[in-house]
């Protein structure tokens, strides 16, 4: 950091500009990235900028480092979008920066649930149950209040080849769960005797609108 300070007053001393500053910084980024290499190809990391940026390490180059893009898990999903970014190694050095491990890391998935409620014991039960059907490893589910909700949160230990949303299967999991274990037992047995019956008579295509392709 200290250098990249050095460098940009030398700049400004010789009359640098300002896009010949930001080069010259990301260049000295570049060096200082390979030689401690903590951020190197393969490893997942989120730089803190506004909005932030999250990615896998493609490439660190002399002037950028190109990532695989990686949903934030707010405005995308946690899983990669397909989209090469390319970012100035500079804001890696000026920006704080997560690091993941290389082979998995720990993730959460958080759910509101109104209060009052049942069992709050069986809120964190379900939550655990949702995390392993989704084959991940719980680590930890708790629980916090708020004026009418109760917040739960999972945490479990993610895998970073994942190519599913995990959060968003391990929420519907645990709301529908939620749901079911609300219902009374009479309107329980109907859904089951619904769900079992379209599973016996599935829906069968109408032969008109079936349309050959010879």
């Amino acid at each position: 950091m200290e250098a990249l300070v050095v460098i940009s007053i030398l700049a400004s001393t010789l009359g640098v500009s300002w896009i010949v500053k930001d080069y010259i910084a990301s260049l000295l980024a570049g060096l200082i990235i390979r030689i401690v290499r903590q951020i190197r190809p393969g490893r997942r990391i989120k730089v803190f900028t506004t909005p932030p940026i999250k990615g896998d390490v493609i490439k660190v180059g002399l002037f950028r480092t190109s990532l695989i893009e990686v949903g934030d898990g707010e405005r995308l999903p946690s899983i990669r979008t397909g989209r090469i970014l390319q970012i100035f190694n500079m804001l890696l050095m000026s920006n704080p920066v997560l690091i993941y491990r290389e082979d998995d890391y720990v993730d959460e998935v958080v759910a509101y649930v109104k209060y009052p409620c049942h069992d709050i014991g069986l809120l964190k039960e379900l939550m655990r149950r949702s995390i392993v059907e989704e084959g991940m490893e719980p680590i930890e589910v708790g629980i916090y209040q708020r004026p009418d909700l109760l917040v739960v949160r999972g945490m479990y230990r993610s895998r970073l080849d994942s190519v599913t949303d995990l959060r968003s299967s391990i929420l519907e999991n645990f709301l529908g769960k939620v749901q079911r274990s609300m219902e009374s037992p009479t309107r329980q047995i109907e859904r089951e005797r619904i769900q079992s019956s379209m599973e016996d008579h599935p829906q069968k295509q109408d032969p008109e609108q079936v349309t050959s392709h010879g």
